[in-house]
């Protein structure tokens, strides 16, 4: 009797360690399963803002000729405005906010254009920009996530005159 005592007690003692086993692994994978899903969450704010911020940044050095890139206004809100001459005539690209999207749209300068028109880049909640001097651009704007980023960019040309 005392053997057949002593192996119940070793099976439930496996039994007991099967089930702790059994247990850390549910919590460990839980927990793991949170971590992820925290890094991708981060991963994808860290997405939006950087792909927003070095859009701005290389479309405006892009455009940086002759002080062709400057702050103005499109349908009333504030944009950015990168102008180039083709074949005598003055074209414009408008990097604007309309309707919680960073739009870009190119059309021929001075057209009163509706700005639906424009292309969709990215979508934000909110942005703005501030010429702050010559060549020094203020951008502030905030991922749909609510992760709010503001971007100086330094032209090496000044703005034109008269826009």
């Amino acid at each position: 009797m005392d053997k057949q005592r002593k192996h119940s007690v070793d099976i439930l003692f496996v039994i007991t360690l099967f089930v702790v086993f059994a247990i850390s692994v549910l919590m460990l994978t839980g927990t793991g399963a949170g971590v992820y899903r925290n890094i991708v969450d981060d991963m994808d704010n860290n997405y939006d803002s950087r792909t927003a911020g070095t859009y701005l940044f290389n479309r405006i050095h892009r455009a940086d000729e002759h002080g062709n890139v400057t702050v103005g206004d499109f349908n009333g809100e504030n944009a950015i405005l990168m102008l180039e001459e083709i074949d005598n005539i003055t074209y414009c690209t408008y990097l604007y906010y309309h309707e919680g999207n960073l739009m870009e749209l190119f059309t021929r300068y001075g057209q009163d254009i509706d700005p639906s028109y424009g292309n969709a880049i990215i979508a934000l909640e909110d942005y703005s920009v501030t010429q702050v001097t010559d060549t020094l651009y203020r951008f502030d704007f905030t991922t749909k996530k609510g992760e709010s980023s503001s971007l100086y960019v330094h032209t090496h040309s000044s703005g034109r005159e008269g826009l």
